[in-house]
Parts: C-alpha cells; structure tokens; sequence
C-alpha cells in the first residue's frame, strides 16, 4: 500500500507538501481546506486517508537510525530547492526504485520534476507532450527494467544527476535567483548527453528555447 513512499520519509516534508497543495487547490476553489489537501497527499502515496499516512511514516521515522550529516557543499545548494524541486528530488527516488535501478539518474530525476509540476499546464511542456507517463515509457524502452528495489534500499545521486543540479544551480546563479525551482533543474537536465537530455531534445525542446520561455515556468504557480 505505501510502496509510493521513499526510503526515509519525512513527516515534516509531507506537511510542507500538503500546504503547498493547499494553496494549488485553492487557486481553483477558495473554499478548500486542509484536510482536503492531505487527503489527496495521502491518495496520492497509496493510502486511503492522511490518519494512516502519517502513523505509516511516523512508524517508519522512528524505525530508522539518525542520517549521516550531509557535506556543507551538498547542504547549502539544497537548502536553496524550492519546496516543488524537493519534491521532485523525493519523487525520483521513488522511480528509479519502481524501475529497479540502483542510482537515481537524469531521466528519474526528469520524472520527478514533471510529477512535480502535475496540474501546472506550461504551455511549453504541454506543446512538447511532456507527461511523467510518456517519459516513463520512454525510459523503459530504452533502459532494461528490473525488479521494483525495496524501500530499505538506499538510492543516491548518480554522477550524472549531480552534474545536472550543478547546472541547476549554476543556472540560478547567472539569473541571479536565490531559490532553485523545477524550472532550473530542467535547465541542468537539458545539458549533457545524458538519456534526460535525449528525451527533451526529441520533444523538441531546446535549451535556448526554456531559457527563454524562464519566466513562464517561474511564474507558474511558483517554482
């Protein structure tokens, strides 16, 4: 029922997660509440409703021994993430772990920023057919798939995936942005020879074209 959640879930994350939720509901209905959010967080994870999410992962949370400290390099650039380019960090771990990889590369780093960016209708992405489906078939086949990994499995970064947050970050830079959004980490993901980078191009994206099209995807219901 919770094979959707990542290996060391966060009670924390998910609360910022059904807030910022809250706020994309009620950009269509004023009269949206909380609880509807966290409803749909919960649905979202597998569960029926936000009760057994949060007794699923609090479980899981004191289960689980203290993370090691993160580097200080490592630490300030995510510490600059958006709360959307943190969730779809946390959604790439959960693909590349349903497609039985052992890294988290580009392209489940690419489904992560676009079930990120679920109900944000850019008209770029959507011109381009980009939808986490259409990727995700994409992937599977041009990458052998194996067996989904278990949840206790840890999934890092792969090297090619810290380059293109590297370019992520670099690209904030240069725009002079504090905060670094999906639309950044699509930046990073478009640079490269990686399989990413492949996709977006054969949709016919390219990176002058995001780059130009910046402030429509910053504007867009946040980063």
């Amino acid at each position: 029922m919770s094979s959707d959640l990542p290996s060391r879930p966060s009670l924390e994350h998910l609360k910022k997660e059904a807030k910022e939720r809250l706020r994309e509901l009620q950009k269509r209905d004023p009269n949206a509440k909380l609880a509807d959010a966290q409803h749909e967080i919960a649905r979202a994870y597998g569960f029926l409703n936000w009760a057994q999410l949060k007794e699923r992962v609090t479980a899981i949370e004191r289960s689980l021994p203290s993370p090691a400290p993160m580097t200080t390099r490592t630490d300030s650039v995510f510490a600059r993430f958006t709360e959307r380019a943190k969730r779809a960090t946390f959604f790439s771990r959960f693909e590349a772990g349903q497609l039985g990889h052992p890294s988290i590369d580009p392209e489940h780093l690419l489904l992560g920023v676009l079930r990120a960016r679920l109900g944000l209708t850019s008209r770029m992405l959507a011109g381009a057919g980009l939808s986490p489906d259409h990727i995700r078939s994409d992937v599977q086949a041009r990458r052998e798939t194996l067996e989904p990994l278990p949840n206790s499995v840890i999934i890092a970064f792969g090297p090619d995936t810290k380059r293109a947050i590297q370019l992520a970050v670099a690209e904030a830079d240069r725009l002079r942005h504090d905060d670094i959004g999906t639309a950044h980490l699509l930046l990073g993901l478009m640079q490269g020879s990686t399989l990413a980078a492949d996709i977006l191009r054969t949709s016919g994206l390219s990176l002058d074209a995001v780059r130009r099209d910046l402030d429509d995807l910053l504007n867009e219901g946040g980063l």
